[in-house]
């Protein structure tokens, strides 16, 4: 099966200052270069578990997409390249727990342009920025919505900020999607909510009743993470303590790469035996992606086009 991904492609520069920045100062740092972006961070995740995976994104034709259009092809992903004015880069600071703050400069997708790079794929997975962005999000759910007929939709992530209105785009978007599958953090799904859940599952649950058709997946870390919708109700724990996070950028898009590809095959809606088994995979995947330097950072089980 192919799975078709809609979203950013960006260069991350990863700063771990060597203390703490002072205004007129200068303060050594780790600096860090790679591949990232929500769209080709899970793309690259999927191509390493051997899925036939394309990525529709916006590339220019400057250094920074030169280089990313390269590595996505050793990656083994097609590339959908969308004009774009500017390659998208992003600035990732991180503290001594491996937390990230992320400064972006992403770039607007073309709609119209997405919609028509849809088909053929047995699977739509698409970025949460990108619906959530003020200039396009819209059109991008009409064209999402249109896209179901035949084929499975998800989305995922996307760091939504809780602003009233913005909380309600984004609302409104997803309501607009239908999506199979949701994934949300915690806090993402709180914004989304409104009412501010205080665990996964009453998170999960609360996705599923305004979004009754969706599979909805909440996750939150050493809390674990729940399901809930198409008849299911499942809490799936940490297997073992999740050590401390090197790197915690692309973590999320490694956890959705691994639902996605362990529930490819699958019948839908999922038993609750592939549902918890999807959902411990990816999340084993999601804490290997925390304990590596980069969004793309390599981790134990993925293939490596290289060799």
């Amino acid at each position: 099966m192919r799975v078709t991904v809609v979203g950013d492609c960006t260069l991350d520069v990863i700063v771990r200052p060597d203390g703490v920045a002072q205004a007129g100062g200068d303060v050594g740092a780790r600096v860090t270069v790679g591949p990232g972006g929500q769209g080709a961070n899970v793309a690259v995740r999927l191509a390493r578990q051997g899925v036939s995976v394309r990525l529709v994104t916006a590339l220019a034709d400057d250094a920074a997409g030169r280089l990313l259009a390269a590595d996505l092809a050793d990656e083994g992903v097609e590339l959908v390249r969308l004009p774009a004015e500017r390659s998208g880069t992003v600035v990732a600071l991180l503290d001594d727990a491996g937390e990230r703050t992320m400064l972006s400069d992403r770039v607007s997708l073309d709609s119209q342009a997405v919609a028509a790079a849809l088909h053929p794929t047995d699977w739509v997975h698409a970025s949460g920025y990108p619906l959530a962005d003020a200039q396009m999000g819209e059109a991008l759910a009409v064209a999402l919505a249109a896209s179901h007929p035949g084929r499975r939709v998800s989305v995922a992530g996307g760091s939504f900020q809780p602003r009233a209105a913005g909380a309600a785009d984004v609302r409104e978007r997803l309501a607009m999607v239908r999506p199979d599958l949701l994934i949300l953090h915690l806090d993402e799904a709180a914004v989304v909510l409104g009412d501010g859940p205080e665990s996964v599952g009453a998170a999960a649950a609360g996705l599923a009743a305004v979004m009754p058709d969706t599979m909805a997946v909440v996750t939150g870390g050493r809390d674990g993470s729940a399901a809930a919708g198409c008849g299911l109700a499942l809490a799936v724990s940490p297997d073992a303590p999740i050590a401390r996070m090197v790197d915690a950028t692309g973590a999320g898009d490694a956890y959705a790469a691994g639902m996605i590809a362990a529930l490819l095959g699958a019948p839908w809606p999922p038993s609750a035996d592939a549902a918890r088994d999807a959902m411990r995979r990816a999340a084993q995947m999601g804490v290997l992606a925390s304990q590596v330097v980069g969004a793309q950072g390599r981790i134990s089980g993925e293939r490596d086009p290289s060799r």
